[in-house]
């Protein structure tokens, strides 16, 4: 595996997944840099630049909030079987 500061390369991801913006649906697209993600639509200039800490923090928070809905369910369900 490469590290994103030892390459000389862009790293751009495309996603099959599409937003539809100003009329029309278009994919997603991330740049990778050392520190950043930067987002955009394909076909449009605007991006968002993200930490990538935030990402990471991101993604534990929804994980950890899926696991309490999962326990939250699964608490009902015992309960109302009873």
């Amino acid at each position: 595996m490469t590290n994103l500061r030892s390459r000389k390369t862009r790293c751009i991801v495309m996603f099959d997944e599409t937003i539809r913006e100003r009329g029309k649906s278009r994919e997603i697209v991330m740049e990778l840099n050392p520190y950043t993600v930067r987002v955009r639509l394909k076909g449009l200039r605007g991006s968002y630049e993200i930490p990538a800490a935030s990402i990471y923090n991101a993604a534990v928070a929804r994980f950890v909030a899926q696991k309490r809905a999962e326990k939250l369910a699964a608490k009902k369900a015992k309960r109302g079987s009873e």
